[in-house]
């Protein structure tokens, strides 16, 4: 049975059709749903415009696999498990596929503020042994913002790599051109290859790019429309398409669901990864507007 709570004048606490804990924001600047399933962000649309965000319509959202579209949280690795880690682990880490705490939300002036957090247990550790908590702020206003800190609660150091995986909603891959992504990529889908790039970046197929030397705000131009996507405390911006072939390969994804679909995402992607000492802590940021 679906139950519905009132958590403010402008949250509710309710369930996805998977029956995972969901909350809807509506608020005076915009509409937003975020599913503890993952701490993931699955929708933001200001009020009179499209929305900013592409989720898949055929994501996956019973709590059984991580959900393609919104924002998955990849921590604390990105892509295979590093060597450090461990082989057979699960790629981007296992954030995105656990259930978060609800600690608090709150209606400001500028918009609406989500806390979630995630900490250690017998599960997390068999994977990763390392204590922490993971806490994932989110503000819903004229803007999206995340931050994802990581707070080291163990005795010994921890390495963590990660992305706000974002997918945002585009019009056509045709009507796209990326700013503000420097001169080169090391591109995934050509061995980690170091590649130069002349001038904005053009989608006209499968992408798979790390970009080293980003602007802290990429520009993602689709026809009349400009995103905004600024990034804190990362070394790369990651691009990603699966182009056709990739999306016929997902179950998760609708055949044609590439051409509404581009991702720009704040990432940690270096092998040597960030160190967090005991006691201290890390924060990994985005905003899109």
């Amino acid at each position: 049975m679906l139950t519905t709570r009132t958590l403010t004048p402008s949250v509710t606490l309710t369930q996805t059709s998977g029956g995972q804990p969901l909350l809807k924001v509506a608020n005076a600047f915009a509409e937003s749903e975020i599913c503890l399933f993952g701490g993931h962000v699955l929708t933001y649309r200001r009020h009179g415009e499209a929305p900013l965000l592409w989720l898949s319509d055929k994501a996956v959202l019973d709590g059984s696999k991580p959900i393609r579209g919104g924002v998955p949280l990849c921590w604390p690795w990105f892509g295979p498990a590093p060597a450090r880690v461990g082989s057979g682990k699960s790629a981007h880490g296992f954030a995105r596929t656990a259930l978060w705490t609800l600690d608090g939300v709150s209606d400001h002036e500028d918009g609406t503020l989500v806390h979630l957090s995630l900490s250690d247990s017998d599960e997390t550790r068999a994977q990763w042994d390392h204590g922490f908590v993971l806490e994932l702020d989110v503000l819903i206003g004229k803007e999206l913002s995340l931050v994802l800190t990581t707070r080291n609660t163990g005795t010994a150091p921890l390495v963590y790599s990660g992305a706000l995986h974002t997918y945002l909603q585009i019009s056509s891959p045709e009507a796209v051109s990326v700013t503000g992504l420097g001169t080169s990529y090391l591109d995934k889908l050509n061995a980690g290859q170091l590649t130069e790039q002349q001038g904005p970046l053009t989608v006209s197929g499968a992408l798979d790019r790390i970009y080293r030397h980003a602007d802290t705000t990429v520009v993602v131009q689709d026809g009349e429309q400009r995103i905004h996507v600024t990034s804190g405390n990362h070394d790369s911006v990651v691009v990603w398409t699966p182009w056709l072939e990739g999306a016929s390969a997902m179950a998760d994804m609708s055949d044609d669901g590439y051409r509404t679909m581009l991702c720009v995402e704040a990432a940690i992607t270096d092998e040597a990864g960030i160190t967090v000492a005991p006691g201290e802590e890390h924060s990994l940021s985005t905003v899109i507007r």
